[in-house]
């Protein structure tokens, strides 16, 4: 299991914008070690207002952000935890094996994914 760090000090306010554009659609390499691809997820607490967490992190250096009371406008990789009650996804997300390690493997075996558009 990986050990996940919170991006603070000089990498809290990169990780926040890469947050913010990730919530637009766009990922980009990691503010924190420039080696490793950020991956995103996005959880709507809030469905008919489309309005959730985005949780950021970069599977090389373990560095990962949340931003909370966002309303994605790009597109985001489909939630496979959509159907949960809110309480459900609390359960999910704190118990068992730590939840960006979840979020992870999701992303490595492709059920994460930004999805690709075609022109």
């Amino acid at each position: 299991m990986a050990r996940w760090i919170e991006a603070g000090g000089d990498h809290q306010v990169p990780f926040m914008a890469a947050a913010s554009r990730a919530a637009r659609g766009q990922l980009g390499r990691c503010p924190a070690c420039s080696k490793g691809d950020l991956r995103c997820y996005f959880h709507a607490f809030k469905p008919a207002q489309h309005q959730g967490t985005v949780w950021l992190w970069c599977g090389a250096c373990h560095t990962s952000a949340r931003l909370a009371r966002v309303q994605p406008t790009g597109n985001m990789p489909v939630d496979p935890f959509a159907s949960l009650t809110t309480e459900q996804f609390t359960e999910l997300e704190t118990a068992g094996q730590p939840f960006l390690d979840r979020l992870e493997q999701l992303w490595v075996d492709g059920t994460l994914a930004l999805p690709t558009t075609t022109s």
